[in-house]
């Protein structure tokens, strides 16, 4: 984990935003200023947020865009602004902040105009803003917290995952000190609750990432193992093993990428015809997302060997399940064991 408790954390806002099923979420810039500036005034919103203080000042919103850029380029804040996604219509704020004052924990927070209450919005946006902290920047754990009184916000974060309040008291921008709720999720934690909704609860985050293709290959052998190989040092997830293969060139077709590839790591040639279309992978990365098609081949001349240096081993069922491999590659297990 980085210094802020992240792995990866976004090194331009085009990189931060994303799309859900009905909102778009950007990091907070100078075309939101008024519309935070005339939303974050009214009494009605500013009475629930803690550091807002009220009557809000001229240009507080103006300041509050410095500071989140500030603690966007250290690295430990994310601003986003909840727009809708057909119309562009603008919601309310949500973020993420990391001050250390709770080990390990990145801090979600949000407001919303009062013409966004009662919709299902700040639910929808709090879900996908977690999903962003625990798959692509991997942070350990999330806490969160509401006014005592504050009914609705404490009912959004339970949709969410969030349970097993701790009662106390917080100091208020506005009220002096008052009796506050907070609670925390683990990565573990929301990885159960997603799994409990089935597919109707899984995250839908669209983001304008470049797509990467790359083809692979389960080789099985009359033993009737699979061959995988090991990811060396000074590549990204290094030590982890995978089906062999790599990028598909442009205008390559993917069997011949595949042929190729073989024929470079593993000094084999394969014809296409022994080549059988398995299963294909489809996976978000942080900065991209993988697209590999996986395919069988049981037939080859010559004996695979690393030629670059990477340690290759044919495995069995039962090893290849407890196998370490990249995430883009344990949804292709089953289905290699399958054929095993």
């Amino acid at each position: 984990m980085s210094a802020h408790a992240c792995r990866w954390f976004p090194e331009t806002p085009a990189l931060a935003s994303f799309k859900t099923p009905t909102l778009q979420l950007d990091l907070f810039s100078e075309e939101h200023v008024d519309f935070v500036q005339r939303e974050v005034a009214r009494w009605e919103v500013a009475q629930w947020l803690s550091r807002v203080p009220h009557p809000y000042p001229d240009g507080g919103a103006a300041d509050f865009l410095q500071h989140t850029r500030s603690g966007f380029e250290a690295g430990n804040q994310l601003t986003w602004v909840v727009s809708d996604r057909q119309n562009g219509n603008l919601h309310g704020i949500i973020g993420l902040r990391y001050e250390g004052e709770v080990e390990g924990a990145w801090e979600l927070g949000y407001w919303y105009a009062p013409d966004a209450w009662g919709r299902g919005i700040a639910s929808e946006a709090a879900f996908h803003v977690l999903a962003f902290a625990f798959d692509f920047m991997e942070v350990a754990c999330v806490s969160s917290g509401v006014l005592h009184t504050h009914h609705a916000s404490k009912r959004v974060l339970e949709k969410v995952g969030f349970e097993g309040w701790v009662e106390g008291e917080i100091d208020t921008a506005h009220s002096q000190r008052k009796p506050h709720l907070a609670t925390q999720m683990s990565a573990e934690d929301f990885r159960a609750f997603v799994f409990s909704g089935g597919c109707s609860l899984l995250p839908q985050l669209d983001r304008e990432v470049p797509v990467v293709w790359v083809v692979a290959a389960a080789l099985y052998n009359e033993q009737d193992q699979v061959l995988v190989a090991q990811r060396p040092e000074g590549k990204a997830m290094a030590g982890l093993w995978e089906f062999p293969g790599g990028k598909m060139e442009p205008n390559e077709g993917p069997e011949a990428a595949l042929i190729r590839e073989l024929r470079e790591e593993l000094g084999i040639d394969v014809g296409v015809g022994c080549l059988a279309p398995l299963t294909f992978a489809s996976f978000p990365y942080p900065t991209f997302h993988l697209m590999m098609p996986l395919y069988a081949a049981r037939k080859w001349k010559g004996t695979p060997t690393g030629q670059e240096g990477q340690a290759l081993k044919w495995v069995s069922k039962a090893e290849l399940r407890d196998l370490a491999m990249p995430p883009a590659d344990e949804p292709l297990v089953p289905v290699v064991m399958d054929w095993m």
